[in-house]
């Protein structure tokens, strides 16, 4: 199904905070408790990439990047876990530490809201927050 999605995505690293805002159609598919949202990215830089988001259980997110960035990042509340980056340049490995993730699911709405943080070599790089929310289109 085609829903409506705004994700705001805010970091902050080294005392500075960078907002930023994509609006895009994805498809979702799933349940309250098991579902995804896939989406292709918008910005330049990220042009070609598709991306999906997988939650399940309310707690875990599970985000997988294809593309000239790949990612996948899993996500599970007031856990750490390792992920990998692979960006034009190369490759780069990060610890992963989710503190929040609050996930409401309907036929018409998805909230999804998480917090994490991102490591490299035991030393914090940023704090980050997203919010995802998204309206489905056919249910309107």
């Amino acid at each position: 199904m085609s829903w409506l999605i705004t994700i705001n995505d805010t970091h902050k690293t080294d005392g500075q905070v960078e907002n930023s805002e994509l609006e895009t159609v994805a498809e979702v598919s799933g349940t309250e408790n098991d579902y995804k949202i896939e989406y292709d990215e918008q910005s330049e830089e990220m042009k070609g990439c598709h991306t999906t988001v997988h939650v399940t259980d309310g707690c875990c997110v599970h985000i997988t990047r294809k593309g000239s960035y790949s990612t996948e990042l899993m996500m599970d509340k007031g856990k750490r876990s390792q992920c990998c980056y692979i960006t034009p340049v190369g490759q780069i490995s990060m610890g992963v530490f989710t503190s929040r993730v609050i996930s409401e699911f309907t036929e018409k709405n998805i909230k999804l809201d998480f917090t994490y943080t991102l490591d490299f070599n035991n030393e914090l790089i940023s704090r980050n927050r997203v919010r995802i929310a998204a309206a489905n289109k056919e249910a309107e």
